[in-house]
Parts: C-alpha cells; sequence; structure tokens
C-alpha cells in the first residue's frame, strides 16, 4: 500500500490530539505557563505496552488481516482488569495516545469518552472470562468471514474452530458485539478455545501476549488459505499443526515492526496523523473529495476501480450537474481533469458515462455515482450466480441486484429503481450512495463481499446468506446501531486519504 502525503494543494494541518486521560467532548485546560510549556511530558506508565500495541494494529494493517476496521486490544500489565483498545479509528492509523483505558465492563477508567469503538464489548467481555487471555485481535479478514458462513470447519490445529451466530441472541438479525449480553454469548462460545469465527463478522482470537496474537492470527490466516486451496481443487483438508514456536514468533515480529517502523520515520508514532485541509469553498470541496475517490477506489488495498471506471458527485450548488473526470484513469485523476457536466443533456463520452447524468436525473436522493468493471464483483452478474450479502458491511445488497442485459438509453436508472445498485450484465456495475464516502464505504464492501462469497462457495458447503431470515432492521438508537461515531466522512475514508498520493 502507498503511504505517501497528501500532495502540497490539500497540505495537512495540526490536528487536535486526543488524550488517553480525556475526551474530545471535555471544556479545554487552562493555558499552560511558559515554564510548563517546555517540561517534557511524563511518559504513560505503560508507554512500552502502548507501543507494541500500536505496532500490532499498524502491523495487521499493513499485512491485510485488519481492514479499515478492526482492532487489536491489550490487557494491562499493572490492572489485570482493564485493557487498552483504539478509540474509534481505522487500526493502521493508530498511535500510542489513540488507546483508552477500559474495565472490563467496558467503561473507560478516566471518565465518559465520545469515541469509543463499537465493539468494546467483544473484548471486555472475554477478558473477563478467561483471566489468561492478554491480546485480542478482532479482525474482518476473507478468509474467517469465508469459513464463518460455510458449513465447512475452518481448523486451528486439530480444532475445529467454533462458530457464533449472533442471530440467536439478537431477535434474528446479523449486526456487531454491541452489548455486553451479546459479548458475554459469544465469550461462552469461545469456551478455552483459541479462536471463535463470528457469522458474518470476522474472527476474534485471543493469545498470551501481544506478540503472539499477531503470529497467531498470520499463521491462522495462512492455514485457512491452504484449506481453501486444497478444497477448492477437490482435496480434502486435514488439521495442520499450528507454528506457535517462539523462534517463528520472534522472527515475525521483528520482520513485521521493521516494515512499520521504515514507513514511521524508525519510531513508534505518538500522535494521530493530521487531517488534510478540506477547502472552504463547497466546489473546491467537492473537486477535492472527487480526486480522492478516484485514487482511494483504484489503490491497491480498495482495488476497485481500472481504468475504464469513474466516479462522480453530483454538484453541491446545482442539483442539475456534476462533477466527473473523463477519459483520466482513475489512479491519475488530479485537480485539473475534473469538469462540470449537466444531468440533461446527452453529451459526448460515451454510453458508460451517460449513465451518470441518467441516474442522477432519476434519483434525487443520489448524490454519488460509481460506474466500475470490478472483475471480482462483476462476475456475479449472472443469474445463475447471484451475489448475496455474506458480510456485515454487504447487508444494503438486501436480495442482491438487479441485472440489466444490454441496456440503452435510460434503462440502467429504470432497472435500479430505488436500489443501491444494478449489474450491466457481464460487462461492469453501477453503485449509488448519499455520499462520496458512503459510496467509497459501498464500493469497498461490495468487492469484498463478492470476494467472501466466492471463497464459501469454493469451500463446497453450504453458505449462509444474512439474506436468509427476514427481521426488520434494529431501531437506530439501539446500541451499537446508526450512531454516527468519529468525523463526518467516516474513520475509513479519512485513514484512506491519508494513505494515497495526489502527486
Amino acid at each position: 500500500m502507498t503511504r505517501a502525503r497528501i500532495a502540497r494543494a490539500f497540505a495537512p494541518v495540526a490536528a487536535c490530539t486526543v488524550l488517553l486521560a480525556g475526551c474530545a467532548s471535555e471544556p479545554r485546560a487552562e493555558e499552560p505557563s511558559p515554564a510548563a510549556e517546555t517540561r517534557p511530558a511524563a511518559a504513560h506508565p505503560e508507554q512500552a505496552l502502548l507501543e507494541e500495541l500500536t505496532l500490532a494494529n499498524r502491523m495487521l494493517a499493513e499485512t491485510a488481516v485488519l481492514d479499515g476496521q478492526g482492532h487489536v486490544t491489550a490487557r494491562s500489565r499493572v490492572n489485570p482488569d482493564h485493557y487498552y483498545i483504539a478509540r474509534y479509528l481505522s487500526p493502521g492509523g493508530v498511535s500510542t495516545s489513540d488507546f483508552i483505558e477500559n474495565d472490563l465492563d467496558s467503561q473507560s477508567v478516566h471518565g465518559p469518552r465520545n469515541d469509543q469503538a463499537r465493539e468494546t464489548h467483544l473484548h471486555g467481555q472475554i477478558y473477563k472470562a478467561r483471566p489468561d487471555v492478554m491480546a485480542i485481535v478482532h479482525a474482518h479478514t476473507a478468509e474467517f468471514v469465508a469459513f464463518g458462513m460455510s458449513s465447512v470447519p475452518l481448523w486451528n490445529g486439530q480444532t475445529k474452530a467454533p462458530v457464533w451466530d449472533i442471530r440467536q441472541f439478537n431477535n434474528g438479525r446479523s449486526g456487531i458485539v454491541s452489548t455486553p449480553e451479546l459479548g458475554r454469548a459469544m465469550a461462552a462460545t469461545l469456551g478455552q478455545n483459541e479462536a471463535v469465527l463470528l457469522w458474518g463478522h470476522g474472527i476474534a482470537l485471543t493469545a498470551g501476549s501481544i506478540e503472539d496474537v499477531v503470529s497467531r492470527v498470520l499463521d491462522l490466516r495462512e492455514s485457512a488459505r491452504l484449506q481453501q486451496a486444497t478444497i477448492a481443487m477437490g482435496g480434502r483438508s486435514t488439521p495442520r499443526a499450528p507454528t506457535d514456536d517462539a523462534a517463528t514468533r520472534d522472527r515475525t515480529w521483528e520482520y513485521l515492526k521493521r516494515t512499520v517502523l521504515k514507513k514511521t520515520g524508525g519510531r513508534v508514532p505518538t500522535s494521530p496523523p493530521p487531517d488534510p485541509v478540506k477547502p472552504a469553498d463547497p466546489i473546491e470541496a467537492a473537486r477535492r473529495d472527487l480526486v480522492l475517490a478516484n485514487r482511494i477506489l483504484a489503490s491497491e488495498e480498495l482495488a476497485v476501480l481500472t481504468t475504464p471506471g469513474h466516479v462522480s458527485i453530483r454538484h453541491p450548488q446545482d442539483a442539475n450537474r456534476y462533477l466527473i473526470a473523463p477519459g483520466v484513469a482513475a489512479g491519475a485523476v488530479a485537480a485539473q481533469d475534473v469538469i462540470e457536466r449537466s444531468t440533461a443533456d446527452a453529451e459526448a463520452g460515451g454510453a458508460d458515462l451517460s449513465i451518470h447524468g441518467e441516474v442522477y436525473r432519476a434519483r434525487p436522493d443520489v448524490m454519488a455515482v460509481l460506474y466500475a468493471r470490478t472483475p471480482e464483483v462483476v462476475a456475479f452478474s449472472h443469474e445463475s450466480m447471484k451475489l448475496r450479502p455474506v458480510v456485515n458491511g454487504g447487508a444494503f445488497l438486501r436480495d442482491g441486484l438487479p441485472i440489466l442485459a444490454n441496456p440503452g438509453p435510460g434503462q440502467v436508472a429504470a432497472a435500479l429503481g430505488k436500489r443501491a445498485g444494478v449489474f450491466l450484465a457481464g460487462q461492469a456495475f453501477v453503485l449509488t450512495a448519499p455520499s462520496v464516502y458512503e459510496l467509497a464505504n459501498r464500493a469497498y464492501a461490495l468487492r469484498l463481499n463478492a470476494t467472501i462469497q466466492r471463497q464459501a462457495m469454493a469451500l463446497r458447503g453450504k453458505v449462509a446468506y444474512l439474506d436468509e431470515m427476514r427481521v426488520p432492521p434494529a431501531p437506530a438508537n439501539a446500541p451499537g446501531g446508526n450512531a454516527p461515531l468519529g468525523p463526518p466522512e467516516g474513520r475509513a475514508w479519512v485513514y484512506w486519504s491519508q494513505n494515497v498520493s495526489l502527486d
């Protein structure tokens, strides 16, 4: 993944540092005296632990075990009834100042916080039930989700990893571990096992140290890939002895540590990277977001946009116009490539470009549109292989996307209806969203969902899908529901935008 700085045109400004003992909503302390300003900050009593935890989160993001979500946590070495978890932030961007010290009921020991991660109870309840556990990783890694959705077991050494089905404890709904009750139920399924697969939601894996949890989750993913490849070729998957010797663990840790530190200037980050400046002018801000969206969706991590694809954003001040960068590969789009187009005129540029105006005319609620030919997704644009939700992020698919063969003018919007997207059979797909930030999230989730579904189908067992049970959605005010957390753009967008180059 490219980790270059945002171009000078969008130079960053200093961001507010979140303190371990503070909260973003707390009043500002009095201005320090000049003498106080020169006094070195006191080291955190568990600074070494926080540095290891920072490295672990970044290591597993670097190796794609963790995506823009997920987290590694650690039990306090001073007080075994406390643990540390990063605030609501993408794991690849954490620093030592981002960790919150919680008790085992997942309450901050330094006062209320408004930036806790959504799944604190997943960690707190495991630590409460398992005094031997010193570190936990929760990841949405595709291989783990695929096994969790299949009747084929994932062998962890000589043991089949148990699968916890949240629906049995959540009124039939899929979702996240957002309450103490759900955390206790999950911890009970984990029992004395090393790991538990979460239905539609990845894995929770435990270990006796931060170094061990990194080594073990990487080894288990390797084992999952081996089992998948064996089964896909018609073979029979058999248990494999885990690689858990100290020499391998230390070698893995030291290699990944060097990789991370090379990208952070040789030091463990002690504060989060500053957010880039967003232009005050709404049109310029939209242009900047469009450039970022193209670069993000074309990046190695998301891999949604290839050369023929493109993103558009509805004009922020004129609903009958939109911004797009035609004729330029998404990964190379720059501010000067962005033009305005009318939704009313049948302008030149090809049928794939005219789709944007067509959708904006038909759907006033749509603020961003994506046209892409992502192979993993387009492979499901046939009636015989319906794309269905297998991971929480793909829940917006509901009962799948409509498939349109040989589309003509006006037919894409008609086939789209009120859905989030539509397939152009064997060619591409069109995806919509109420913001460009949500569009990036949906596009990422769509490719991930397609990848996981293909992996689960290749296991040749029975695949469980999120849409198998029709239940009403959770209330908006339910724990872990739709209440916004973090920056308005979303933590994933902020992280992605900090890791693409606009040069």
